[in-house]
């Protein structure tokens, strides 16, 4: 029998004893107890993958900046002569992808073939590199580089109007059901349509009566059965029932005193129910409640010929276009000067006369729409301004944009009189 100070000593020995760790790539599985009737006692079960063979494909053709990219990373296993054990079919992948900034979103899943698949949005077009371990080690040819364009965007189709009829439009919205609404300022009525584009309505006739209109320009909807009109050379809202077509009321007369206006063009409601109204001759935003009382107004102090167009209102900023200054000009919500996107040019980015925006929302993201009209385009943004991509097709002259719940863009093309479906 070992006496005391022997015991001792060997547990102290023992204390100092360097224990292995496992192999980074090695992941152990514990049993419970009543899973032990197929395991070998005295067995050790570990998943080894091979990362010197395992590799990664692009599943999506011309990955394009704003849209969703699909990879997959092909794992393959070591051999049963590298393996000291059995191997489950079970691992660990991490996927890093940078610049992170520039990542609207990343999902990772696995197959039932062990193949790791990879989804992210890339915000703006670049080099991205990604950086994938499994079970801590990397792929030896990791990291690699994805390269991101510029989106395109692609006309699609029109919508067919009654009869074939030409529209010359300077306001399009859409509701939450899809119901389209298109102003007309050659006949001085507006169009309402469902949402495959098919003719339902028409309402508003030329004249100064409550119910008359004198060259329509930009629409909103108030709320999914009520609809706002800009009636441009009376300086005054109309608002219609679109279900009816009847009248409801007016706003305000024209003028240069608050709420009023001279020359409106744009028009836009959000969430608050506060509507956003471009006074185009006045140089100003106005802001009023859903009753039509004015709230405050803002403009900016720039030195050009300012010619406000546009206007919206997202994450608590206004965002308008200039199109005498050839920029979109950003505010914070009580009016205050944040900064431009955006100048004069054809390059990517730049603007010739921008005119209509919208926001499109894509999964949980949203974008920035802009209708450059005299560059015969529409451009694509982040919402900080950060260009994304633009049209394909050459058009005439696009002036009017909006987005459907299902993911397409209506884009009112003035000089060619036609409404051209996009994606």
């Amino acid at each position: 029998m070992k006496s005391k100070k022997s015991l001792e000593q060997r547990f102290g020995d023992l204390d100092k004893a360097t224990v292995p760790s496992l192999p980074v790539s090695s992941f152990v599985k514990f049993f419970s107890t009543n899973e032990l009737d197929n395991v070998n006692l005295g067995s050790v079960i570990t998943n080894e993958t091979d990362v010197r063979l395992s590799s990664m494909e692009t599943l999506t053709e011309n990955l394009q900046a704003g849209l969703e990219a699909k990879l997959l990373i092909c794992s393959k296993r070591k051999s049963e002569e590298e393996l000291t054990s059995k191997c489950l079919r079970e691992f660990d992948a991490r996927v890093l992808i940078e610049p992170a900034e520039d990542v609207a979103s990343l999902t990772t899943f696995k197959n039932e073939n062990d193949d790791f698949h990879v989804k992210f949005v890339p915000k703006v077009p670049g080099t991205y590199n990604m950086t994938v371990k499994i079970n801590g080690d990397k792929l030896v040819s990791s990291p690699f580089r994805v390269h991101v364009k510029e989106r395109r965007i692609h006309v699609v189709g029109e919508l067919v109007l009654k009869r074939g009829i030409s529209i010359s439009s300077r306001g399009i919205a859409v509701n939450c059901k899809g119901t389209i609404a298109v102003s007309d300022d050659e006949k001085h009525c507006i169009l309402m349509l469902d949402k495959d584009g098919n003719f339902v309505r028409k309402f508003g006739s030329y004249g100064e009566g409550p119910e008359q209109l004198n060259d329509p320009a930009g629409v909103a909807f108030l709320n999914d059965d009520e609809l706002l009109v800009i009636d441009d050379n009376y300086g005054r809202i109309q608002q219609f029932n679109v279900q009816t077509g009847n009248f409801v009321k007016s706003f305000r007369k024209k003028g240069t005193e608050d709420g009023k206006f001279w020359s409106p063009l744009g028009i836009f409601v959000n969430n608050e129910g506060h509507v956003i109204v471009a006074d185009y001759d006045n140089i100003r935003i106005q802001v009023l409640d859903k009753d039509g009382k004015f709230m405050f107004k803002f403009g900016d102090d720039d030195p050009g010929e300012v010619a406000l167009h546009g206007c919206i209102y997202h994450q608590n900023k206004f965002i308008i276009s200039d199109r005498g200054n050839d920029c979109l000009k950003v505010f914070d919500e009580s009016g205050k000067f944040l900064y431009k996107i955006g100048e004069e040019g054809e390059a990517d980015g730049q603007f010739f006369s921008p005119c209509g925006l919208c926001v499109q929302k894509y999964g949980h993201h949203q974008y920035l729409l802009v209708c450059d009209a005299n560059n015969k385009r529409i451009q694509q943004f982040t919402m900080d301004g950060r260009f994304i991509g633009k049209t394909v097709t050459r058009l005439i002259e696009p002036i009017a944009i909006a987005t459907t719940p299902d993911g397409r863009f209506l884009v009112s093309d003035y000089e060619d009189k036609k409404i051209y479906i996009l994606k």
